[in-house]
């Protein structure tokens, strides 16, 4: 049998060579998505009290951390997305608005215009406003501190699904799977290395279920798919709710309009 020429052996090696190189990206993708963090995780995952706060630390070297994956750019810019269940029984504080939740540090304001509102990080922030029943939303610009989006006539004791989505200048946000409004951002949203904070400086009156971070801007398909699923109405073991849910906060609230 004639032995391989050089340039045979040279396209045996190369060949040999792509293959492994291919396997090994394989396997390294393949253990980060078993043993890595999670790039649509979620912060809570059933149901906790508005008004009692909780912090999702991001240091992963801490006990009970879930961290968040700061967003890559995609082929349309920088995305991801927020989703969380509310049911507000109570407008609460005049004069100050009433911390859902934010991630950055906890610097939540106790003077000036906007008391209750933490600065200067929001990525984003989720408030109710402190003189009628609106959704503030707040996100951080490169340019802009705060740019907010209110979201008008939340109805209350009725449970409620926020997506908040940013897909590279477009902030949109949906109200139990409708888009409820669109907001063109002055520049480029700034995410931030800070805790996710939940409820802080007393929080609103109400529940919070299921809030979750997806990685990706979120499609009106799957948008629709987590309000037809409906909120989480077992107890989140970070909870300190120590009595039964209220019988209030049933599916027989749940809606799927906007009105």
């Amino acid at each position: 049998m004639d032995e391989d020429t050089p340039f045979q052996k040279f396209i045996i090696i190369m060949s040999a060579l792509i293959v492994f190189t291919i396997c090994m990206t394989i396997g390294i993708n393949l253990l980060g998505y078993l043993v890595g963090p999670s790039t649509n995780p979620y912060l809570v995952k059933g149901l906790i009290p508005g008004n009692v706060p909780l912090v999702i630390q991001q240091d992963p070297s801490i006990s009970g951390s879930i961290p968040i994956e700061r967003a890559n750019n995609q082929i349309y810019g920088l995305e991801f997305s927020w989703s969380v269940w509310l049911n507000i029984s109570d407008l609460g504080k005049s004069g100050e608005y009433q911390h859902i939740f934010h991630k950055g540090d906890n610097n939540i304001q106790t003077e000036g215009d906007n008391i209750g509102m933490n600065f200067p990080n929001n990525a984003p922030g989720l408030y109710l406003s402190p003189t009628t029943n609106e959704l503030i939303v707040v996100m951080n610009t490169f340019t802009t501190i705060n740019e907010e989006i209110k979201i008008p006539n939340i109805p209350l004791n009725k449970w409620l699904h926020v997506v908040i989505r940013i897909e590279n200048n477009n902030l949109d946000v949906y109200i139990n799977g409708t888009l409820a409004k669109r907001h063109v951002l002055g520049n480029v949203p700034k995410q931030n290395y800070g805790n996710v904070n939940i409820a802080l400086n007393g929080g609103f009156q109400g529940y919070i279920s299921d809030l979750r971070y997806f990685s990706h801007a979120l499609q009106p398909g799957e948008i629709v798919s987590i309000v037809n699923d409906g909120p989480t109405l077992i107890v989140n073991k970070q909870s300190n709710i120590v009595s039964s849910t209220p019988p209030y906060l049933s599916l027989q609230w749940y809606v799927q309009d906007s009105k």
